[in-house]
Parts: C-alpha cells; sequence; structure tokens
C-alpha cells in the first residue's frame, strides 16, 4: 500500500463528513425559514391586514408547523428600497441558534463518514505501532541473516522484501549488537553494559526490551530471541534449525 493512500483515505473520509454536515445543516435552514414564510403568509391571509400587534404574532406562531422554532419565532418589519422608492416588507424571523438548527437536522450520514473517518485512522495507528514503516532498501548485501540484511554502511535493517524496519533507537542498538557477533549470542552483562552501562541492574529493563522486540521481527523475519538460563539471548533463525 502506498504510503499516503491512508492518509488520503482519512481526509476524504473526514472531508465528506464536514461537506454532508454542512449541506444537510444548510437544508433544515432553507427548511425552517420556508415553514416561518408560508406561516407568515397564511397569518396576513386570516387577519386581512398588514398591521403587526402581538395578536398577529401569536397567530403566526400558531400557524407553525414545527414545535421547535415555535417559541422563537418573529416577525420583522423592514424598509427597503424598491425601483428608488421606499417600501416596507414584512418577513418572517425563525429565530433559531446554530445549535437549534443543527440539532434539528439530519446528522446520521454524517456521522456515520465520521465513524468511519475515526475507525480508518485508530486502524492506521494500530499498523504503525504493529507493523514497521517500509522505506526501499538501497543495493547494498549488509549481513543477512533470518531473513533479515543489516547495512553496516548506513546502519539499518530491511526485510527480504527490501523494505527498512523502524527499530526503537534501543531495539536497534540490540539488534546491532545481534548482527555483529559472529555467534549472534550475547550475554546479558554484554547488552546492559553497552545500552546502560550507568545503571547498576538492568535486568528488568532488558526483559522488556526483549518481550517487545520479539513479535516485532518475528513479523517480518524467521529469527527468533532466546534466552539461554537467564544469562544469555540468542538470535537464532527459525527457518534454519528446521
Amino acid at each position: 500500500m502506498k504510503p499516503y493512500l491512508p492518509i488520503t483515505v482519512f481526509l476524504v473520509l473526514l472531508a465528506s463528513s464536514v461537506l454532508s454536515s454542512w449541506c444537510c445543516y444548510e437544508s433544515q435552514c432553507a427548511f425552517i425559514q420556508h415553514e416561518a414564510d408560508r406561516a407568515l403568509s397564511v397569518t396576513l391571509r386570516q387577519q386581512q391586514s398588514d398591521v403587526i400587534t402581538p395578536d398577529t404574532v401569536a397567530v403566526y406562531r400558531n400557524n407553525i408547523a414545527i414545535a421547535e422554532i415555535r417559541d422563537t419565532a418573529a416577525i420583522s418589519v423592514k424598509t427597503v428600497m424598491i425601483d428608488d422608492r421606499h417600501a416596507t416588507v414584512i418577513e418572517a424571523d425563525a429565530g433559531c441558534s446554530f445549535l437549534t438548527v443543527f440539532g434539528m437536522s439530519d446528522q446520521r450520514l454524517p456521522a456515520s463518514l465520521l465513524f468511519l473517518a475515526s475507525l480508518w485512522a485508530t486502524g492506521m495507528l494500530w499498523r504503525r505501532r504493529r507493523c514497521p514503516q517500509a522505506v526501499p532498501c538501497p543495493m547494498n548485501p549488509g549481513i543477512r541473516y533470518g531473513g533479515l540484511t543489516y547495512d553496516r554502511e548506513q546502519g539499518r535493517f530491511y526485510t527480504a522484501e527490501g523494505m527498512e524496519i523502524r527499530f526503537t533507537p534501543m531495539q536497534h542498538r540490540l539488534m546491532e549488537m545481534f548482527f555483529l557477533s559472529d555467534t549472534h549470542v550475547l550475554t546479558k552483562q554484554q547488552i546492559c553494559d553497552a545500552l546502560w552501562p550507568k545503571k547498576p541492574d538492568a535486568s528488568d529493563t532488558l526483559y522488556t526490551l526483549v518481550r517487545r522486540i520479539k513479535p516485532l521481527i518475528e513479523r517480518c523475519s524467521s529469527l527468533h530471541v532466546e534466552s539461554e538460563r537467564g544469562r544469555a539471548y540468542i538470535l537464532t533463525d527459525k527457518d534454519a534449525d528446521c
């Protein structure tokens, strides 16, 4: 999968969610305004007068079919210029806040798209943590062992498919020590002295480091880290043992 494709999919889903949400909001605004205009038109026909009184507003609100806007709906009288003349215009005003309209709009599709975007993002983060990032491997033989290649010049590890494995600094240093060892065997003391020279007892830290690096190398190679009687660690090739 191309590196930019997951980000592109996430952005498309997120943008689709935002756009569809805004369209639903605008559609609801238009519907509310249409209902307010209809109620005003019915009210003016009923009273057969252009004079706006408190009773007019009360009748106008009763004519509104949308219960959520009855208490906020109002009638405004404006003076506008029509053909170079001042004219009085009566307008219906729903008086809705953004949150009111948004709550009334159908946001099921935007919510579904947002959920998919969140799910996709979670999957990307999970995959990023579970699988090493990959970049093309240069044409360099390096040190090969168990399906991995260590390029000493660049200090990088590559899979058999030529993709780089991004270890943490401590994981990288441990793997480097294993590959530079002719026997691929390292004592606990060797590792602790190299990685944590100022720490009196780094046994627990070493155990955690080995525990976390095991599944990482096993997913992309035939290598496995074994413990030798609690005194040393061995990097073995499981395919070679078969």
